[in-house]
């Protein structure tokens, strides 16, 4: 089976692409069944159609290429529910065995509907909202200025941007009048509710039953780039540090908790759910007000993993903070909102406390040394970057519902994604990462962005009197293309069970697939190192080897020698072996927001990307051979008259 072919057309990897045909046999088999999709993924000869999909009257579930047909009687049977369905006049009039809709096609199992909306044709396509902390060196204030300059010079006009800026106290910038700059102050050390916000800013009175969105006062923060281009980039031209001065030995009074707060509130009343983000720029960690993460004297340290292993006083802003910001990113979800940390500072920033707001929401999360790098630079260009067709390469509120057969249940996913908490009878009886439901908001999404799905059997699933059986999947995503309209991505996937047989290892070994196998117990490797210690996330994934092991390898009774395993399982244990050592387990070598921001990144990336980061690429460069060599991570490898390039993902090597 051609794992990397299903990718391409479909965009998901299936850790047992043989079901197994039991719980038992699950259960026995060690590995999780589940799967790595990734809902934006740029797949071959994808079907765009701009018609309303045909869904089953019982369960919701798309018509597809699985559905049996009577051509006659013009009705389709649902895989999913075993639901009768009839065809609509359209379809019935013109529908034959030779005359079939693209639904029904076996190529088209992966298409996309596009719904255009003449509703949303006065609504912001995009909505940007710059939120600066000027707490920095001026060169890395310059670098942030120069950088955004750069971006408003390759957004469409019709863009709609606001602009926040703090430092001790939060600004809210005007951008509705160009003879006079205005902002409006908010104390960083306080509190405020989404109302309090609105009615300081003028957008709504106590008893003002109008939101600001339906009397237009909402405009005088949040313009089309079109309207304030003049406005804006001279509000950015002219931004200054932070004017309070730093007593010696004290940090910065940086109040980004308050700032992300009033961002998120300013947002929620320009035009809710239809999608925006935050980009916030972060220069250090916040010292002042709610979401603090360390004191402002400098000879209390930051938190380190010494300090969160012996719960001392370094601690003492971590559970308050992390309930803060976790709030904030509940508020954002509602909304619609999706929040990017770019985070450029030689210290830690509070990336452990902050993690919830970037990964819930579906943002991306950029950290370096420093904003006047290059590193920065060219991130945060690609953050704008087109494709041939001149969009945005990532979706705005953006969410996605599994469907499933009878004889599948879902435990939950782990990835950039909430759980949106819909009860389903789809729900396995054990949780796993985002759990008890069938739904979960994507937020931001692009082409990278990979959810991993974990699936059950409940105790009476598999295949019926011997005979096979086919258990079906199906992913609707749903999101707001970056031109305004909605689209809906639905993907529908076909696996049997293996046969109740003598040797049903056989017949599961042929459709394992070892790297998407990887990606799933890694996922569920970090979700553990968040709560247990790492010796005890070691033990389990060592236990989980051994138990593959003994499952399916083949060997002679006290002879070591002996022992293989079969080619489907053969890359697997070192992948292991790299994983238990590596900075997504062990901290000893990481600061907390190093260790959170790597186990971020494996919890996002695509199937090839997190086995990059697991096991880094090492390829061998010679005179007597031109092209690259992949060599083993050795030292052996470092010979000479070669030059070796180590890929780590995160970082390039060259020896």
């Amino acid at each position: 089976m051609d794992f990397y072919t299903q990718e391409a057309t479909d965009g998901y990897r299936m850790s047992w692409n043989v079901l197994p045909p039991n719980k038992l046999a699950l259960t026995r088999s060690q590995i999780p069944l589940g799967i790595a999709y990734s809902p934006m993924k740029d797949i071959e000869n994808l079907l765009f159609v701009e018609y309303r999909p045909q869904a089953c009257g019982k369960c919701q579930a798309l018509l597809n290429p699985f559905c049996k047909v009577d051509f006659k009687s013009k009705w389709w049977l649902c895989p999913f529910c075993s639901n009768r369905n009839g065809f609509p006049k359209e379809y019935a009039e013109h529908i034959t065995e030779q005359s079939l809709p693209a639904e029904l096609m076996t190529e088209y199992s992966t298409m996309e509907y596009l719904f255009p909306n003449p509703a949303l044709q006065n609504l912001p396509p995009s909505i940007y909202m710059f939120l600066i902390d000027t707490c920095i060196p001026p060169e890395e204030l310059q670098a942030i200025k120069d950088s955004i300059q750069q971006a408003i010079s390759v957004m469409p006009p019709e863009t709609w941007v606001g602009l926040i800026t703090y430092g001790r106290f939060t600004f809210v910038h005007e951008l509705s009048s160009p003879d006079c700059p205005r902002c409006y102050a908010f104390k960083g050390d306080k509190e405020y509710t989404t109302q309090q916000v609105l009615e300081l800013l003028g957008l709504a009175g106590k008893n003002d039953p109008r939101g600001p969105q339906a009397t237009g006062a909402i405009k005088k923060f949040i313009l089309p780039l079109s309207d304030c281009e003049s406005v804006f980039s001279a509000a950015i031209d002219s931004l200054q540090v932070d004017p309070w001065e730093v007593p010696t030995g004290e940090r910065p009074y940086r109040c980004t908790g308050t700032a992300t707060s009033v961002a998120v509130s300013v947002l929620e009343a320009a035009y809710p759910g239809q999608g925006s983000r935050i980009l916030s720029f972060i220069g250090g960690p916040c010292t002042h007000g709610p979401g603090q993460v360390v004191s402002v004297k400098l000879e209390e340290p930051i938190r380190s993993w010494i300090d969160i292993d012996k719960n001392n006083d370094m601690c003492k802003f971590i559970k308050k903070s992390s309930k803060y910001y976790q709030t904030i990113a509940e508020r954002a979800i509602k909304t619609g909102q999706t929040i990017d940390l770019f985070a450029f500072t030689l210290d830690q920033f509070g990336l452990m406390e902050m993690k919830s707001l970037a990964q819930k929401t579906g943002g991306l999360t950029v950290t370096h040394e420093m904003f006047d790098a290059q590193v920065f630079k060219d991130t945060f260009r690609k953050v704008f970057d087109r494709d041939a067709n001149g969009d945005l390469r990532y979706g705005f509120c953006g969410d996605i519902t599994i469907n499933l057969s009878k004889e599948l249940k879902v435990g939950g996913a782990i990835g950039p994604c909430t759980s949106l908490k819909k009860a389903t009878p789809l729900q396995a009886e054990l949780e796993i990462g985002e759990g008890g439901t069938s739904q979960w908001y994507l937020g931001g999404l692009d082409k990278s962005s990979t959810v991993a799905f974990y699936l059950d059997l409940p105790s009476n699933a598999g295949a019926a009197s011997g005979q096979q059986k086919n258990g079906y999947i199906q992913f609707l995503t749903k999101y707001r293309h970056s031109g305004g309209a909605y689209r809906l991505r639905v993907t529908t996937i076909a696996r049997r069970f293996a046969a109740e047989s003598a040797n049903p290892n056989h017949d599961l070994a042929q459709g394992f697939d070892q790297e998407a196998a990887c990606l799933l117990v890694s996922r569920m490797a970090v979700l553990k190192a968040e709560t247990e210690p790492a010796i005890e996330v070691i033990r389990w994934i060592d236990r989980t080897l051994i138990r593959l092991a003994n499952r399916f390898g083949e060997y002679n009774k006290e002879d070591v020698a002996s022992f293989r395993l079969p080619k489907e399982f053969a890359l697997f244990p070192q992948f292991m072996f790299h994983l238990r050592r590596s900075n997504f387990i062990q901290t000893s070598a990481c600061s907390p927001d190093e260790s959170t921001y790597f186990r971020e990144a494996l919890c996002r990336e695509t199937t090839t990307n997190v086995l990059v980061m697991i096991q880094p690429s090492l390829l061998q460069y010679s005179f007597d051979n031109p092209e690259p060599t992949p060599v083993l991570l050795d030292i052996a490898s470092m010979q000479d008259k070669v030059i070796l390039l180590l890929d780590t993902y995160f970082d390039c090597v060259v020896w």
